[in-house]
């Protein structure tokens, strides 16, 4: 592929949710001309694009005419929806025009599970649709409250004597912190002769699943009994508490791939993040404290 021209002016779908807000934040430090478009209206929102000196959008992504007038006046463009829900919009964008979509690590991990197969499916579609496309497949995301997963474990922690700790907690973890990522969409947006089109995005160092429980109970300031929890037991229990729709620290597929190491294929081009376990969690637990205080 022939190099780009840095670009001017980056269209940032999905700018109402964290990352797409930090990616924003990002971009208009570095001086970039930003459309920071949002498909909900909150209050504030707007308010706090625009005091970044981005352009607030209001858009759906599935209105593909909306979408293709937007991308039109931009130069390059970031999707932080999921690749399931973004793909659509590859062959909207113009020859060679740089664009990031996120997937996740787990397509190299577990292709053969449904999920993954879809998304391995869309990257494929996004790339041969999208010849500026570059796919970022984030490790363990977390830093937010209500990222779906450090925030999940930091509150089963606190309010649980006992910890479930999937498998024999062996397998390797590298959780990624969200303005790392954040960073990493920023920065590859901005290349403009990137070395792969995939990339995998992780923390800078891999960590064994009970190291991990045990870091994350420190920063919470918990001592819950961590309980190994062997894929053969505690499945069936697991199975029947998501039928029922109980909402567990995790989940019966999240079980089976507990003896995986989660951390970035050999094989994949990676990118890493420099905000270290501890520092992120730090960050985390002061968030998820100031937001139970009404902060």
């Amino acid at each position: 592929m022939a190099p780009l021209s840095n670009p001017s002016l980056v269209l940032v779908v999905g700018a109402g949710g964290v990352l797409g807000r930090e990616i924003v934040r990002i971009l208009r430090g570095q001086g970039i001309d930003v459309v920071a478009a949002y498909r909900t209206r909150r209050a504030g929102l707007k308010e706090t694009l625009a005091g970044w000196g981005a352009k607030p959008l209001q858009l759906d992504i599935t209105d593909a005419s909306a979408l293709r007038r937007a991308l039109e006046q931009a130069d390059a463009a970031i999707f932080t929806p999921i690749l399931t829900l973004s793909q659509s919009a590859a062959p909207l964008l113009g020859e060679n025009m740089r664009a990031v979509f996120f997937s996740s690590n787990n397509v190299a991990i577990d292709p053969d599970a449904e999920v993954y197969a879809r998304l391995a499916g869309a990257e494929q579609a996004v790339l041969n649709a999208a010849t500026g496309a570059v796919i970022l497949r984030p490790t363990m995301i977390y830093g937010y409250p209500g990222d779906g997963n450090m925030s999940r474990l930091i509150h089963w922690m606190r309010r649980s004597p006992v910890m479930p700790l999937p498998g024999n907690g062996a397998a390797l973890q590298q959780p990624v912190y969200y303005r790392d990522l954040a960073k990493a969409a920023a920065q590859t947006v901005l290349d403009t002769a990137p070395s792969a089109r995939r990339y995998a995005v992780a923390g800078p160092e891999p960590i064994a699943t009970r190291s991990l429980y045990d870091t994350v109970a420190r920063a919470a300031g918990a001592r819950p009994f961590i309980v190994p929890a062997p894929f053969s037991a505690f499945a069936p229990i697991l199975r029947g508490a998501e039928a029922i729709g109980l909402k567990l620290p995790i989940k019966a597929a999240q079980l089976a791939r507990a003896a995986r190491d989660k951390t970035p294929p050999p094989e994949t081009a990676v990118i890493l993040g420099d905000t270290g376990l501890d520092q992120g969690l730090a960050a985390l637990t002061a968030a998820l404290d100031d937001a139970r205080r009404g902060a």
